[in-house]
């Protein structure tokens, strides 16, 4: 427990190295041909904190239940038994700060890190590179994405330079707004047509061009954020706990999780909310109840 302890106050000093999540996904995908259900499990929660060493970002698959881990080797899948396993051996050594399944079509897959971009149109079966026009290397911090009408918008963070943008499935990549503080964590609001970034000293959102402040009651720090896939809810952890935006104002949960969070995640079926605690377990929010996920 010690080394959870570790990770946990290392993600205190730097607040999170990655981005949330899966994207803004408002459709549920059709079945991959690989899925957490399909993989072997040999792992222990404990053998994929050793062998990632750090964990980026997390996400409940839409339909599945399952849990997906993104670590600083590798991009993990719960499995049956409480057990995990590697989702693809291409992976393996990869940086994963972020990922986005396409809603309509849950073979295309994109995963960021520190040496950019890979796509995947069989489900997670083989990966190649999608980073034309991105730095070398690309110091991805995060990663996101959306689908709009017909096409996939790709949003990924280059570390002193700032938010790059794909427009035609991670093809090519344009810078498409400078930033000059480190983001942690960004996802896409359909619901308001935004893109959220849990930034350096805010969080912020751009908006016809310009960076726009928004501001959280009480909180000072925030650590990971999220949009629900259901219900297009804007969620943020903070020092204070999670706050959720609905309908324009920020509330404050009044289910408290058992430790301070500080990645958070959207859920599905009747799981609201996933996230990761200091201690690096895994919490979801179920019946207005934060419980360990086991």
């Amino acid at each position: 427990m010690d080394s959870f302890k570790r990770w946990g106050m290392g993600v205190m000093a730097v607040l999170l190295l990655g981005g949330c999540n899966n994207g803004d996904v408002q459709e549920k995908p059709a079945p991959s041909s690989v899925t957490a259900a399909a993989l072997q499990g040999d792992l222990t929660y404990q053998d994929v904190l050793e062998k990632g060493e750090t964990i980026h970002t997390l996400a409940m698959m839409p339909d599945a239940g399952q849990i997906w881990v993104g670590t600083h080797a590798g991009l993990y899948s719960s499995a049956s038994g409480g057990l995990w396993g590697l989702l693809s051996p291409q992976l393996e050594q990869f940086d994963i700060v972020g990922w986005f399944v396409d809603p309509d079509d849950a073979r295309h897959m994109y995963v960021g890190g520190h040496e950019g971009v890979r796509r995947s149109v069989d489900g997670g079966k083989t990966w190649t590179p999608a980073s034309k026009g991105l730095p070398e290397p690309a110091q991805i911090r995060s990663l996101t994405g959306t689908r709009q009408g017909d096409k996939v918008r790709l949003f990924a963070f280059v570390t002193g330079e700032g938010i790059y943008q794909s427009t035609d499935e991670g093809e090519t990549w344009s810078l498409w707004q400078p930033l000059d503080q480190e983001v942690y964590a960004m996802d896409f609001s359909s619901n308001e047509n935004r893109l959220y970034v849990a930034a350096q000293f805010s969080l912020l959102y751009n908006e016809e061009g310009q960076w726009q402040t928004e501001e959280i009651p009480e909180a000072e720090q925030i650590y990971s954020l999220s949009v629900n896939r259901r219900t297009g809810v804007l969620a943020v952890a903070t020092e204070k706990g999670v706050y959720e935006k609905i309908e324009g104002e920020w509330r404050l949960l009044d289910a408290r999780s058992p430790e301070k969070l500080i990645v958070i995640a959207s859920g599905d079926g009747d799981t609201k909310w996933v996230g990761i605690g200091e201690s690096a377990l895994i919490y979801k929010l179920s019946d207005n109840r934060w419980t360990q996920w086991k």
